[in-house]
């Protein structure tokens, strides 16, 4: 069926959107959530919920936005965040015009010269208190991302799923420092906002379980699949790659630095430092689950150090970490 015959603003087309976009997708969606149990409502962000039950083998909670995202054995449960930077909308970088994420070109002045958007991001949303208290009790957090190997050449869609332990320091104290600094400071009281690949995602241990290429003639390569193949522990970038993170401040540098036990000189330079400090971690073959709960107690600790013996019992019981 050539959809290029279709003209906007008539019968035909009309109906054959519906059967394309609604009821085809809604079959589609309603035979995969019969097996996963995950919601049946077609949205991108519940796609990556049907994808973690498929390539974990743990059913849904049968929820959407709230609810058990995952069940798993002995009555515990995960949660999953979706993060979706296909399809996003760019400009032209000559005109300004808006460029959508399947045009190859400016559809005002035919220029190649685009700018392709990548900045969707997981978002972590705790309204309350109460919320709070919880926030460590799922066994895990799954993140799904769903991207393009190259903004440049957007034709191949890379998925990925990590698995997070949320009573790793790393995720930890950064939930923390979220509730009790950032939004707490916060008129708009927005949601958590998790970057894929910068610090505070690396901070967390985020270990891949799933990674699969749907490439432009729509074949689908699967890479590391669970049961299939290793699971992979993201480790840190080289130091200096975070030297304009505004958190991780020249003091804080120190500190971490200090708590290897590495000997660092005195300067302005953050980069230096951090480069300094990559030396020796690498000189002394450092275990890298110690390099990053050192890393990120460096990061949050000064900002979180006085909440920690007044926060809630439940969240201190399943935070170890919290040696109070």
């Amino acid at each position: 069926m050539n959809h290029k015959n279709y003209t906007l603003g008539t019968v035909e087309a009309s109906e054959q959107l519906i059967n394309d976009l609604y009821i085809d997708l809604r079959k589609k969606v309603n035979q995969w959530a019969s097996i996963t149990h995950q919601t049946a409502q077609a949205r991108m962000g519940y796609i990556g919920q049907h994808l973690v039950s498929v390539a974990t083998g743990y059913s849904g909670g049968r929820s959407g936005a709230r609810g058990k995202d995952l069940i798993l054995p002995n009555n515990e449960f995960a949660e999953i965040k979706t993060c979706y930077r296909v399809d996003q909308l760019g400009k032209c970088n000559n005109c300004g015009a808006a460029v959508s994420g399947i045009e190859a070109y400016c559809p005002e002045c035919n220029s190649t010269n685009l700018k392709r958007n990548d900045d969707s991001k997981w978002l972590i949303g705790i309204r309350h208190d109460e919320e709070f208290a919880t926030i460590l009790e799922p066994k895990y957090y799954y993140l799904v991302l769903f991207e393009f190997t190259d903004l440049k050449l957007p034709d191949t869609i890379r998925a990925s799923i990590w698995r997070v332990d949320p009573t790793v320091p790393g995720f930890a104290y950064c939930m923390i420092d979220y509730y009790k600094n950032i939004r707490a400071a916060s008129h708009s009281k927005a949601p958590f906002n998790l970057w894929p690949f910068q610090l505070k995602f690396d901070l967390m241990k985020p270990i891949l379980i799933y990674r699969s290429y749907v490439t432009k003639e729509d074949k689908v390569q699967t890479e590391i699949f669970p049961g299939r193949d290793a699971e992979k522990l993201n480790l840190l970038q080289p130091l200096f790659t975070y030297s304009q993170s505004q958190n991780l401040t020249q003091e804080k540098i120190v500190c971490f630095a200090r708590s290897i036990g590495a000997e660092i000189s005195p300067t302005d330079n953050k980069r230096r430092l951090l480069e300094h400090v990559q030396r020796f971690i690498d000189e002394s073959n450092l275990n890298p689950d110690l390099v990053i709960d050192k890393l990120a107690e460096a990061l949050y600790l000064p900002e979180t150090q006085s909440y920690l013996k007044d926060l809630p019992h439940s969240l201190r019981e399943r935070a170890g970490i919290y040696k109070i």
